[in-house]
């Protein structure tokens, strides 16, 4: 079970960071969720459909966003690599007061390790400027648990999420072996095998 704390506008988490450009006040940022929390253990080399998230832009200008992976420097637990975390868009456009959903999945490989896991969603304008900036940034919490799994467990999983998300492609392939022995079967030449 996934549950999520809601947010409002800017919401939780609207983060300063100094980097590179020019400060620009008329970007802005804010999420829908404020915290999401997996509270089954998970599985090595599971699949998991997140909530979405809600990214807004509550500036007064149009510009690009992305949505990524950060972390907290004093938060107990361990850091996902953000490469097991997909995002849909990643990247994308937002007019001034406008919103956009993200899907956000999350993939645990087969040798995940087991304990506690903790980042942020992180959702940003995407700036090229060089020199000194300010530049915002809203974030959801995310924390799950892995648990141990063997080798095969971890396999089995593996093939169980394959199946699902290719069940489409398994029908179609029946369906044509299906066809492939109906034709085959009705065209089949027939022999008869005779004593002398």
């Amino acid at each position: 079970m996934i549950t999520t704390r809601w947010s409002i506008a800017s919401f939780l988490a609207v983060l300063a960071f100094l980097g590179a450009g020019s400060t620009s006040a008329d970007k802005g940022v804010g999420v829908t969720l404020g915290e999401i929390v997996v509270e089954e253990r998970l599985a090595p080399g599971g699949s998991w459909e997140l909530p979405r998230l809600g990214v807004l832009n509550t500036g007064d200008e149009a510009g690009a966003y992305e949505v990524t992976v950060s972390y907290a420097e004093d938060a107990s637990g361990k850091r996902p690599p953000a490469g097991w975390f997909t995002f849909s868009p990643a990247r994308f456009d937002l007019t001034a007061g406008d919103s956009r959903m993200v899907d956000v999945r999350l993939t645990l490989p087969t040798g995940a390790d087991a304990g506690e896991y903790f980042a942020y969603l992180e959702a940003h304008p995407v700036t090229s400027a060089e020199g000194v900036s300010v530049s915002v940034a809203a974030a959801t919490k995310v924390s799950f648990s892995v648990k141990d799994a063997s080798w095969l467990a971890a396999q089995r999983t593996r093939v169980n999420r394959w199946i699902d998300d290719n069940q489409v492609l398994i029908g179609v392939a029946l369906a044509a072996g299906v066809i492939f022995l109906l034709y085959t079967k009705r065209h089949l030449i027939p022999f008869e095998v005779r004593r002398k």
